[in-house]
């Protein structure tokens, strides 16, 4: 027998005389009462320990904590943790964004101060829980029902997982009509590649939305370069399609600033030829169609015969030293007019005189005018016409001395 074997044998040895006086000592009357005291113990131990870790998962694990933790993402705009809270699938236009844009028309701004949840048991299939609140600063109660479907999955293997069952409310079929000529969204989406059919006899668009939710949304709205226009509607079961109501969408800012430029620099350009009788290329430049530029060979025409008349009156320069510009004659959609306003010091000629045939030169100021017309095309708004007549620059009459 080898050294390991030796020392093996007597560890066993030593180990069995232990348990040998245990035993022994567990049959004597103090042991004996000494054994029940430490079992009794451990057992209290374990048990307490179950019960406490049993009373947790009846708490965590309860359709009332996910409620309120529901209600607390409701009432801290937490649009993602609510989403995940619900039985919803993601679908083109159910998603966590949709969802938060829906939220959005329906969470209190203020938050609530006051509010309790209501156990009313199961429906057999769904735990019901109403929260009764008042949003900050009002008397008004809302109630808020959640049916809370038990998950077959459980947590930490004990713990029941719970969600707010939203999907038997989902609305099929759902249309929105809008004019055919409007860039439109749907809680923020883009209807671009939506299915739709049109109705020529009326210029309306019906898109094809498919299924959302319940609740408040909104439906964005702009034409070429105008503001959005926004509509919030509420869908229930009991309708599923909406029709704009809007018919003005007014300009935004930047397209006026960019229009106007534009009406500044043609009218100024019209001027500068006919003074300089360079002609009027430049102007033709911001047209597109030969019937539009046509026009403005027209205009600049009946421009030159006012600047140079036949009676010998003629303008032979001028300064614009203040303007205005203003949008006129706005159709949504399909036209405006920029007006343009000026202030102008010009020097001229008056006509001959009868007697001498000689004209007389002299400087004044007056106040000119003219719009230029714009329509969309090609995702922009250009120019499509000018009006415009040459100033009055006749000699203003002389004031008698007092």
């Amino acid at each position: 027998m080898n050294e390991y074997n030796k020392k093996k044998d007597r560890i066993e040895i030593y180990f069995m005389k232990i348990k040998i006086k245990l035993q022994k000592f567990l049959k004597t009357k103090f042991g004996a009462y000494l054994w029940q005291i430490v079992s009794s113990l451990l057992i209290l131990t374990v048990a307490g320990g179950i019960g406490v870790f049993a009373a947790y998962a009846q708490t965590e694990g309860s359709s009332m904590t996910y409620a309120k933790n529901y209600f607390k993402y409701f009432m801290t705009h937490s649009w993602s943790l609510m989403y995940k809270a619900t039985d919803l699938e993601n679908s083109k236009y159910i998603n966590e964004d949709t969802f938060g844009e829906m939220m959005k028309h329906i969470v209190p701004s203020r938050g609530s101060d006051k509010y309790k949840f209501v156990d009313r048991g199961t429906d057999g299939t769904y735990h019901l829980i109403d929260v009764v609140y008042q949003e900050t600063g009002s008397d008004v109660e809302r109630t808020m029902t959640l049916r809370m479907k038990k998950m077959d999955e459980k947590s930490l293997f004990i713990l029941d997982q719970w969600q707010v069952c939203m999907t038997d409310e989902i609305i099929q079929n759902c249309t929105i009509t809008a004019p055919s000529n409007v860039s439109i969204t749907f809680d923020g989406v883009s209807l671009a590649d939506c299915e739709y059919t049109d109705n020529e006899e009326t210029g309306e668009r019906t898109y094809q939305i498919g299924e959302t939710l319940p609740g408040t949304h909104s439906v964005g709205m702009r034409l070429i370069g105008s503001n959005t226009v926004t509509e919030t509607f509420l869908w229930d079961s009991s309708r599923s399609s909406y029709r704009v109501q809007s018919t003005e969408f007014p300009l935004n800012n930047t397209t006026t600033t960019l229009c106007s430029d534009k009406a500044i620099d043609i009218v100024v350009a019209m001027y500068t030829g006919a003074l300089t009788n360079a002609g009027c290329d430049a102007v033709k430049e911001y047209f597109s169609t030969d019937e539009e530029k046509a026009a403005v060979d027209a205009v600049y025409a009946a421009l030159m015969s006012q600047v140079s008349k036949e009676d010998g009156s003629i303008l032979i320069t001028m300064t614009f030293d203040s303007y205005d510009t203003s949008v006129i004659d706005y159709v949504s959609g399909q036209s405006f007019g920029i007006k343009f306003v000026f202030n102008t010091t010009f020097s001229a000629k008056g006509s001959r005189t009868e007697m001498t045939g000689v004209r007389e030169a002299y400087q004044a100021t007056a106040i000119g005018e003219a719009v230029v017309r714009f329509i969309p095309r090609g995702g922009e708004w250009v120019p499509t016409s000018i009006e415009m007549n040459c100033f009055d620059y006749s000699q203003p009459a002389e004031t008698p001395e007092q």
